[in-house]
């Protein structure tokens, strides 16, 4: 059975995806769908992936289609890359650090108190992330003028 995400936590990330790439990559970012994540998602090729403890434990996945993590490290360090490379991975990891870090002084701010650990990047072709079977998570689904990518959240009450 999946353990309940406190939906308190999930408008600080949201406004944390909107700010970091109005500020960091120039774009205006735009929430297309909410949803509980369930099998056989969306498939990507760029995923910067958080661990978070304190108050709550779980982790914050920043999915990107490959041409789409591409154009917004592109967009992030204003240099061109027309494939993945380290510098594209490295910039995926500080997007997601980016994020993350925003998100926690929002809820610090909110009383909560969490903890981010540093980034990890998975880079592939086609997958889907997994997600804990005792754990709920929220998938949060964005636009922008460089495409389209995903935002899950899960978080566990400690």
């Amino acid at each position: 059975m999946k353990s309940g995400l406190n939906v308190d936590y999930i408008n600080p990330f949201i406004e944390a995806v909107v700010n970091t790439f109005k500020t960091m990559c120039s774009v205006d970012v735009q929430r297309e769908r909410i949803f509980l994540k369930g099998d056989g998602e969306e498939r990507y090729g760029v995923t910067g992936i958080i661990g978070l403890g304190g108050e709550a434990s779980g982790a914050v996945v920043l999915n990107f289609p490959e041409e789409v993590a591409i154009k917004s490290v592109s967009s992030f360090v204003g240099e061109v890359y027309d494939a993945i490379n380290s510098d594209v991975v490295d910039g995926v990891g500080e997007l997601t650090n980016i994020i993350a870090g925003d998100a926690k002084n929002r809820l610090l701010q909110k009383g909560y108190s969490f903890d981010i650990g540093l980034p990890k990047i998975v880079v592939g072709r086609n997958y889907v992330t997994a997600q804990s079977s005792s754990i709920a998570c929220i998938v949060i689904q964005f636009a922008c003028s460089l495409g389209k990518f995903a935002l899950e959240v899960s978080l566990k009450k400690n």
